[in-house]
C-alpha cells in the first residue's frame, strides 16, 4: 500500500487548522452579535419605557460634555469602547434619545486613550520597543481627544 507523500500530510494538517480557526472566529463573531441582541432586549425588559424618560427628561444628561464623560467612563470601566458602545446602542434602541447617546459613544473613543497607553506600558522592559509604543498610543490618543473636541464643538 502506498503511504502519502510527507508534503501532503502538512499541508492538510495546515488547512484542517486553517478551516478550524475560520470556523472558529465566524463562531464567535456570531455570539457577539448575538450578545447585542440579548443585552438590547435585556434594556427594553429592564427599562422599559421608564429609561427613554430618564435620559429624555433629565437635565444632566442633556449636557453633552456629561454624556462625553459618561462614556469615557464607561470605557475605562469595562475596557473596551466596543462593550460601551453595544451599551450605549442598546440604551438607544430601549428608548434612550440619540441626541444623548451621541457625546457618549465620542466619550468612549476617547476612553480607549486609557486602554492604549496601559498597552503600552507593557512594553517597558524593552527601551526602544516602549519608546515606539508610547509614541503611537500618544498620537492615536491626541487624534481622539482632538476629534471629540471638535465634534463635540459642532454638536453644542
Amino acid at each position: 500500500m502506498k503511504t502519502p507523500a510527507p508534503g501532503r500530510s502538512r499541508l492538510f494538517k495546515d488547512m484542517t487548522v486553517t478551516a478550524a480557526r475560520i470556523l472558529g472566529l465566524l463562531t464567535c463573531l456570531y455570539f457577539f452579535i448575538c450578545s447585542l441582541s440579548f443585552l438590547s432586549d435585556s434594556f427594553r425588559i429592564l427599562g422599559g419605557k421608564n429609561i427613554g424618560a430618564l435620559f429624555s427628561n433629565s437635565d444632566l444628561l442633556k449636557n453633552p460634555v456629561v454624556g462625553l464623560m459618561i462614556g469615557v467612563l464607561v470605557t475605562v470601566l469595562v475596557q473596551s469602547s466596543s462593550t460601551s458602545t453595544s451599551i450605549i446602542v442598546g440604551l438607544v434602541s430601549a428608548g434612550a434619545p440619540v441626541r444623548t447617546a451621541i457625546p457618549m459613544i465620542m466619550g468612549a473613543n476617547i476612553g480607549t486613550s486609557v486602554t492604549n497607553i496601559i498597552v503600552a506600558l507593557t512594553q517597558a522592559g524593552d527601551r526602544e520597543q516602549f519608546r515606539k509604543a508610547f509614541a503611537c498610543a500618544n498620537v492615536h490618543d491626541m487624534f481622539n481627544w482632538l476629534s471629540a473636541f471638535t465634534l463635540l464643538i459642532l454638536e453644542v
